[in-house]
């Protein structure tokens, strides 16, 4: 059933600005009679104002004199929400913020539950559910990839791509069904072969959109770097220095580390979770053990493992033991060698290994440090930046899911899709093959709200901030 766009009848009001940062502060008021009600306040009303203008007024309460204030006044569903709507630049005081709050309540406005203004929005037809999570996205994104991100679902990309979909899928479904209705006809509207042909390409759509949420949700919270090798090859050091604060303890005693280290580290334009983790080798107890295993939890989690090795104390048969390893667990390994100013011999003997030949092109280039050098440092941040942004800017133009939800969605359909296909290859009836269409079509409009779905609403909105 499809969702049912509604009218709320009370007004409501939050402030919108942080307490106590800045010199104006933003209180918004939104709902059908929100004029009406805040001319209550005014000595001079809103009645002449234009959509879309400011003007100054001077606010009252019972007391007297609140602020003199900037009114931006909204009409005729011209707004954020699709309401009426009042927006109050006042004087940045937590003083004045609160007796104005107190005086629109005085007259009939109520305060906005967390994210009531973005699900007014979305009821009243404004954005779609999928828009309305990127306003949360674009709050919380902490880096430029995830910010641009965020945008372009905000503007409806991914949501065009959804829509495409399902109307694709709905053609199929109401030829169908337009079978059914002609059932003692024996005629068929809906070409089987070009109905396996439609899914079938749908469905490689629909799955590389699913699969992207790997990477998605690496760019929203952050891709993850891990910081590992073995004991006393510097990794600590490198930690510390690549942070610019002393956050791991660093000790010639090997095993220092025991447990993994995490902290948030940005390399210009982004953001990586940076993990520092125990030595790899053979445990001397059990507490070592565990430090260990969970750099392997680490390194299978995803992300980039930046193995550290010291060429002074590594033989080449090491060397190589300890990348097969490592490539049981993980695709993308970049490997760095470690105190080069006191490295006397052939570091190309590492290079030029038969391992780094036979896998050619997935470690990259050697690169080379002096993790306490701190010129030595900013050279290879500025790699590892450069290799990341590689990475984000290979998906300019491209769709990547970054939320969950959406995700989870995505593999219903693709779940129901499969199932469509076998029922075509096994000659299904009409109405079997219109039922899994149709639970295709209800997990993409899961998506972008289009479906009756009040337990997801409530869980999404209940998560934003006052004011939004």
């Amino acid at each position: 059933m499809y969702f049912c766009r509604m009218k709320h009848q009370d007004c409501i009001a939050a402030i919108a600005t942080a307490s106590g940062i800045g010199a104006v502060g933003l209180i918004r008021v939104s709902g059908a009679e929100s004029l009406l009600k805040v001319n209550a306040l005014l000595k001079k009303p809103l009645d002449e104002v234009e959509s879309h203008r400011a003007v100054l007024r001077r606010i009252f309460d019972s007391e007297g004199l609140i602020d003199e204030s900037l009114i931006t006044v909204f009409r005729d569903g011209k707004s954020y929400t699709g309401e009426n709507s009042v927006e109050i630049a006042y004087h940045g005081s937590d003083y004045i913020a609160q007796r104005l709050l107190k005086a629109l309540l005085s007259v009939g406005i109520r305060m906005a539950d967390p994210g009531e203004f973005t699900q007014r929005a979305f009821l009243n037809g404004k954005i779609d559910l999928a828009q309305a999570e990127a306003v949360a996205d674009v709050i919380a994104a902490e880096h430029k990839f995830a910010h641009e991100q965020a945008l372009k679902q905000l503007r409806g990309g991914f949501s065009k791509d959804i829509a495409e979909l399902r109307d694709k899928l709905l053609w199929f479904v109401s030829l169908i069904e337009l079978e059914l209705d002609f059932g003692e006809e024996d005629v068929e509207f809906a070409s089987r072969a070009e109905l396996q042909n439609l899914v079938l390409d749908l469905k490689q759509r629909v799955d590389h959109l699913r699969d992207s949420f790997a990477l998605g949700n690496a760019l929203k919270k952050g891709f993850t770097l891990v910081l590992a090798g073995r004991p006393n090859a510097g990794k600590s050091t490198l930690f510390n220095a690549l942070l610019n604060e002393d956050r791991a303890i660093v000790s010639d005693i090997k095993g220092t580390t025991r447990d993994a280290i995490e902290e948030v580290l940005n390399l210009g334009d982004v953001r990586i979770r940076l993990v520092d983790t125990a030595g790899i080798r053979e445990a001397s107890d059990s507490i070592e053990r565990e430090g260990i295993n969970r750099t392997f939890k680490h390194i299978e989690a995803g992300g980039a493992t930046l193995y550290l090795f010291d060429p002074s104390e590594l033989t080449l048969d090491e060397f190589e033991s300890d990348l097969k390893m490592l490539r049981e667990k993980t695709t993308r390994i970049w490997l760095v060698a470690n105190k080069m100013d006191v490295f006397s011999g052939d570091i190309q003997s590492f290079s030029n290994s038969e391992l780094m030949k036979e896998h050619e092109g997935q470690e990259g280039e050697l690169l080379r440090v002096v993790a306490k050098d701190r010129t030595s440092v900013q050279q290879l941040t500025a790699e590892l930046s450069q290799r990341f942004t590689a990475e984000l800017r290979s998906l300019d133009g491209l769709t990547v899911v970054t939320n969950a939800r959406h995700a989870d969605a995505l593999d219903q359909c693709s779940q129901e899709l499969e199932k469509l296909l076998e029922g075509i290859e096994y000659q299904m009836t009409g109405d079997l093959l219109s039922f899994h269409l149709r639970s295709g079509i209800r997990a993409l409009a899961a998506i972008t709200g289009e479906i009756d779905t009040e337990e997801i609403l409530g869980n999404i909105f209940s998560r934003f901030c006052i004011g939004k």
